[in-house]
């Protein structure tokens, strides 16, 4: 498999701003803006970006190496995600039982099991106090359990990878349709949640990596044309504005996804957008950007400490989001700094690359195969829930 060129160091330009505006559509829509800031989408747009990520990072590693290390993929996840999930669910729930509620323990168990997806469907009451957020960081773990082991299987013959990646995203549309007319009294929140539902917007993210590590340049070119982004946009507009619960649960997460692939590529490949980079690229992105996951974490305990502190409506819930939306930064910079940095060498022994720097010279050259190296894996992405 040839490389493109494209992505030969430890970073991929633009994504952590990207992952910045998606945890800022999710806070502002839990703040009360539900019914003008689509926070739904910043979920489909980290969805995404993490199929984008992972997927480039697995053919690189395979390029390289001629194989993909599992046991090591799987390790620097769970040394990532796991140590702050479980401080969270800790302190989530002993503020819970402190203050006069009780807890379910099927809802933890479904929390620590990645299943809070499934859990918030079938018994929503299991997860109050835990972390309702938490469904999808199960939608994109059970992905990650499965895609690696795809990935190892078609890398070599990467002309079927495509087809099978967007015969998947079909068949997750499919169901949505099945779900919506035959089950619509529960198709709102089924679909909304599940898995085999949602994952089509991070294989559509998959998809764009496959295509661009095939096409290169050329891909990006077409795909970032400014008629093509415009494009893209508008039909953004067109998924926001039409509010048929039918259209909503069944084709709108598809043509979000399609339309996030010039906007992606855009960010991340293309050559026309400085300004569009520049913002980005720009430190306070950068720095909301690998608070993500803390914040996905942590914002729903912040925003309700701040209603807790200021109750009521009209100015005071102003008063008690600013309050909000300033606990949970502390929250997540305190996540960061004392939980998930200290784990920092560890993953780095198992191939992480978190805060690193650029790695010299091209990734194109195959060498013997003695695991995977610090370049091949900067801070993977997680996905913050609506």
């Amino acid at each position: 498999m040839r490389s493109n060129g494209l992505f030969t160091g430890t970073k991929i330009p633009g994504l952590d701003g990207l992952r910045a505006i998606s945890i800022l559509l999710v806070m502002a829509s839990h703040s009360g803006l539900q019914g003008v800031v689509p926070g739904v989408f910043g979920v489909t747009v980290f969805f995404f970006i993490s199929g984008f990520l992972i997927t480039t990072l697995l053919l690189r590693e395979h390029e390289a190496h001629g194989r993909i290390c599992l046991r090591t993929f799987y390790v620097r996840r769970l040394l990532w995600l796991y140590p702050p999930l479980i401080v969270f669910i800790l302190i989530s729930t002993l503020a819970w039982i402190v203050t006069g509620h009780q807890i379910d323990l099927i809802g933890i168990a479904a929390a620590l099991g990645y299943l809070a997806n499934y859990a918030s469907i079938l018994i929503p009451e299991s997860m109050r106090g835990v972390g309702g957020q938490l469904w999808s960081l199960a939608v994109e773990e059970h992905f990650y359990a499965l895609y690696p082991l795809l990935v190892m299987v078609l890398a070599p013959r990467l002309f079927l990878a495509l087809p099978v990646v967007l015969g998947l995203c079909a068949l997750s549309l499919g169901l949505r349709f099945f779900i919506a007319l035959s089950y619509p009294e529960v198709a709102a929140e089924y679909i909304g949640k599940a898995t085999e539902t949602r994952v089509d917007a991070i294989l559509f993210g998959a998809a764009a990596a496959l295509m661009l590590r095939m096409k290169g340049e050329a891909f990006v070119e077409r795909w970032t044309r400014p008629g093509v982004v415009m494009l893209a946009f508008a039909a953004l507009l067109f998924s926001f504005l039409i509010r048929d619960a039918f259209f909503r649960e069944t084709i709108r997460y598809t043509i979000q996804s399609i339309a996030l692939v010039p906007l992606v590529l855009a960010a991340a490949a293309g050559f026309r957008y400085v300004l569009a980079r520049k913002v980005l690229e720009s430190w306070p992105m950068v720095q909301i950007g690998k608070l993500s996951y803390s914040l996905y974490l942590w914002h729903l305990a912040g925003l309700a400490l701040g209603e807790a502190i200021v109750p009521g409506s009209g100015w005071n819930l102003v008063m008690a989001m600013a309050i909000g939306w300033a606990a949970s930064f502390l929250f997540a910079t305190a996540s960061y700094w004392y939980v998930e940095l200290p784990l920092l060498g560890l993953r780095r022994q198992f191939g992480s690359n978190v805060g690193g720097g650029p790695a010299a010279g091209s990734m194109s050259s195959k060498r013997p195969y003695t695991g995977p190296e610090r370049r091949l894996a900067p801070r993977d992405t997680v996905l913050p829930a609506a």
